[in-house]
């Protein structure tokens, strides 16, 4: 085994480990921030178009409803295969956010339908501070749909951007260790 001729021989390889490792890291510093930036442009982008909303602009936004009972779907019904698509009118008092007033715009096509879905909607409450509208359309829809077998569970949108956030703030935590290190040198 060769043994380095002095200790300086020793000090310079160190040192120059040192440098490529040093240039390695900076190296990669350099290409996470071209990778990260994108990433976070993506999170951004993404959850920007998930908060914005459907209605055309100038109009006020909806009402934010704080108890929505559902519509009854009795089992007979589901014997009888009744089925069918309606629109609900109901009228909000501003003051308090409760329904005044229900009545089918559009109907199911059925009564009884109609009727379990304005009994449940006339029960509907708003909370009262975000009511700028007196009148408002719900749709209903009554669908004899076979239960699942077995329900999958799939992600949501908020449940796959998780492990990116993850990322990202173990990103940002590696980033403030270096930058510690850097700066007790």
């Amino acid at each position: 085994m060769d043994e380095p001729s002095s200790p300086a021989a020793v000090i310079e390889i160190t040192t120059a480990a040192s440098r490529v490792w040093k240039s390695l890291w900076d190296g990669f510093w350099m290409l996470s921030a071209l990778w990260l930036a994108p990433i976070v442009l993506t999170l951004v982008s993404v959850s920007s178009l998930h908060a914005q909303s459907a209605r055309p602009a100038g109009q006020p936004p909806p009402p934010r409803a704080i108890y929505t009972p559902k519509p009854v779907y009795r089992p007979e019904w589901t014997k009888q295969g009744l089925t069918g698509k309606g629109v609900v009118l109901v009228t909000i008092d501003k003051q308090t956010g409760m329904v005044t007033g229900a009545r089918m715009l559009t109907s199911t096509g059925n009564q009884q339908l109609d009727g379990a879905a304005l009994q449940a909607y006339s029960q509907w409450r708003f909370d009262p501070r975000t009511v700028a509208v007196s009148q408002l359309k719900i749709p209903i829809e009554f669908a004899n749909r076979p239960k699942p077998p077995t329900a999958k569970r799939t992600l949501s949108q908020p449940a796959i951007l998780y492990p990116l956030l993850i990322l990202l703030g173990f990103a940002v935590a590696v980033m403030a260790m270096r930058t510690r290190r850097r700066d007790t040198r």
